[in-house]
């Protein structure tokens, strides 16, 4: 089920998204949502790199940033390092890395993930019903790269079975980047 705020702020949200918004706004829209919680906290150390990062980021947000002596300022900065966190699977960081970096547990990383597809797929929905086919598009794709945690670049190759992450990875950087590729490529090129 989907909390009526949450599903409130999705549609708001949608609303504001458009061809030249990034897929970071997605992921704060999702990020920033009751479903969420607990989200990834600031340290004291982070909290000038989370700044930098909301800095460059401002304009690809679909909600305004709330005053920063708003009650829920807070939890608006850690929905910008739980965006981070997002960002940086799809960017196919691994899970040692984000436990370095975002002190996230690999069960924790997949609590979030599980989490995220579902506030996606309510978004997919929700972008169907509103006729906002952009959207739909993005957000079918932004679903997908969570899954898997990989650029978009690799989105062909994980349609065949047995391939994930990183397989996708390993054909990729040698050269098979297409299932045409794949068929045309000797077995021990694929080996």
């Amino acid at each position: 089920y989907l909390d009526p705020l949450t599903a409130r702020h999705l549609l708001d949200c949608l609303e504001n998204f458009t061809e030249k918004k990034p897929l970071f706004a997605l992921l704060q829209m999702i990020s920033h949502t009751l479903e969420m919680r607990p989200l990834l906290n600031i340290k004291v150390k982070d909290q000038d790199e989370i700044q930098d990062q909301l800095n460059k980021h401002c304009d690809d947000l679909l909600k305004p940033e709330p005053s920063a002596y708003d009650l829920e300022y807070d939890y608006f900065l850690s929905s910008i390092k739980t965006t981070l966190f997002f960002d940086e699977w799809i960017q196919e960081k691994d899970e040692e890395y984000l436990l370095e970096k975002y002190d996230i547990r690999p069960g924790e990383i997949h609590v979030k993930l599980d989490i995220a597809e579902w506030l996606l797929y309510a978004s997919e929905e929700f972008s169907k019903i509103t006729n906002n086919n952009h959207a739909q598009k993005e957000i079918h794709k932004l679903r997908l790269r969570l899954q898997y945690g990989v650029k978009e670049e690799l989105l062909t190759l994980l349609k065949l079975k047995g391939i994930g992450r990183v397989r996708a990875r390993k054909l990729y950087t040698n050269g098979i980047k297409d299932l045409g590729a794949i068929k045309t490529a000797d077995l021990t090129t694929l080996t």
